[in-house]
């Protein structure tokens, strides 16, 4: 569909990428022009039938965390955080395995992941009663240390985790009541909720995975929700597409709200919205780096700053995409994990929105030291993902193998981009994510991999 097409038939597209990707539903908003269209199809549940609507609320996943995030930079407004004192000060219950690094730790490093904290830490906590969110920081004090703290960036869920409790301890209440007392409520974000005790009341989809290695076929999870102790992370929150936006509005508009009220200040807002590290190359379309919640991604075409985050959880995917320059936004919730299909509705829409588009260039033949890429063959690990590099053929190839995400493994050949940045390809020939080998020693072998945002150890 053209661009045009999609801008002025939103719903026709909604229904045709149910067809054409083959996913149980979507649900779609966009903020354009001072206008808000929205637009659902396919079903919430192929156990029941139930079909979307617009109002219906989707788990958000990681999204979560530019709430949670804002959570701190309210109490920051109000004088009772300082992101630079550790978490220690404010949380003393807050302990990893390293006691240098527990001492040291700031809230802003557990806001922008610069932490250091292994970050995938998901343990059951199914059928337990009382603070679970407390409980997971309890935990958490065996957790390593995977790089030193504030000298590199690598996605950590457990560090948002631990300040999802740092705010309940500083508000003196619960993070749930937080979030609608301080978020929901006063942005008028009606389809919202972060305590599933609340699924009810709404008209909710199920999230959907894989069938095995059947990737035709969809299946319900066995539990609805990852850890519920990683609520703050985003194991919980669900809400429709327009009640993002609404979400988003405030924070293009100086923390406004619809009303006009103030909700959190234009500090605050512009603090969240800069540049606190920039992270290896992800593309060769743009630069990433990672604000304080929220993720930046600044296009070389168009010098264009798109502020963003998206979201993975028990068969759901999400993404919300502000693009300040233009008081726009677009938001996707999908209750399929399916990442090709949800990166086809994210590149659609940031061509129609944002006028971006995200296709990666084709790679420049360059002659290639064969020797020189056997430092780059090993293992490499981090509690999300085992990679191995692999010379095969005369060129690198790398298997990764999923531990948390409902995917099959994976087989990539890699095509240097340049020094230790890889471009990768799928085994049909599809363009995937950047692998960049990080951190050279004296022999130029590496000691981490950096692919999905993390940072992967080298162990062999």
């Amino acid at each position: 569909m053209a661009q045009t097409d999609l801008l002025n038939n939103l719903q026709a597209y909604a229904d045709n990428m149910i067809k054409e990707h083959n996913i149980p539903a979507v649900s779609l908003a966009i903020w354009n022009n001072d206008e808000l269209q929205q637009a659902a199809a396919g079903i919430l549940n192929l156990n029941t039938g139930v079909t979307a609507t617009t109002d219906s609320i989707f788990q958000i996943g990681s999204i979560t965390k530019v709430m949670t995030t804002c959570l701190v930079m309210q109490l920051v407004d109000e004088g009772r955080i300082e992101l630079d004192k550790p978490v220690k000060h404010y949380l003393r219950d807050f302990q990893i395995a390293d006691s240098e690094a527990t001492e040291s730790i700031t809230v802003r490093q557990c806001l922008n992941h610069t932490n250091g904290i292994a970050g995938d830490f998901f343990p059951d906590d199914h059928g337990h009663e009382g603070n679970l969110i407390a409980r997971y920081v309890d935990r958490c004090n065996l957790l390593p240390l995977i790089h030193p703290v504030g000298q590199m960036y690598s996605y950590s869920n457990s560090a948002f985790g631990i300040i999802g409790r740092l705010v309940e301890v500083v508000r003196g209440t619960s993070w749930y009541e937080a979030m609608r007392e301080s978020i929901f409520e006063p942005l008028g974000m009606e389809h919202a909720i972060a305590d599933p005790i609340d699924v009810i009341r709404y008209r909710a989809a199920m999230g959907h995975i894989f069938d095995g290695d059947n990737t035709d076929r969809w299946v319900l999870p066995k539990q609805p929700y990852l850890t519920l102790g990683l609520a703050p992370v985003g194991s919980t929150p669900a809400m429709s597409a327009a009640d993002l936006i609404t979400f988003a509005r405030a924070h293009l508009e100086g923390g406004l709200s619809q009303s006009g009220k103030r909700w959190l200040s234009p500090e605050s807002i512009s603090a969240m919205q800069a540049s606190q590290i920039k992270l290896p190359p992800f593309s060769q379309l743009s630069h990433k780096h990672a604000g304080l919640g929220w993720g930046l991604i600044d296009y070389h075409a168009s010098n264009t700053r798109v502020v963003s985050h998206a979201g993975a959880t028990k068969g759901f995917l999400s993404m919300l995409q502000l693009i300040p320059e233009t008081n726009s936004a677009f938001a996707i919730l999908m209750n399929g994990f399916k990442p090709t299909a949800f990166e086809a509705i994210n590149r659609d829409l940031m061509a129609a929105v944002a006028g971006i588009e995200c296709q990666e260039p084709d790679l420049e033949q360059r002659p290639v030291d064969l020797d020189d890429l056997k430092r780059y063959v090993g293992r490499y690990e981090s509690m999300d993902t085992l990679i191995e590099v692999r010379s095969q053929d005369r060129i690198l190839m790398a298997t990764v193998v999923y531990k948390i995400d409902p995917l099959p493994p994976q087989t990539l050949a890699l095509k240097q981009v340049e020094g230790g940045c890889f471009a990768t390809f799928t085994e049909d020939g599809k363009r995937s994510q950047n692998l960049v080998f990080v951190e050279e020693n004296a022999e130029g072998v590496p000691a981490y991999l950096f692919a999905s945002s993390r940072l992967n150890n080298r162990i062999q």
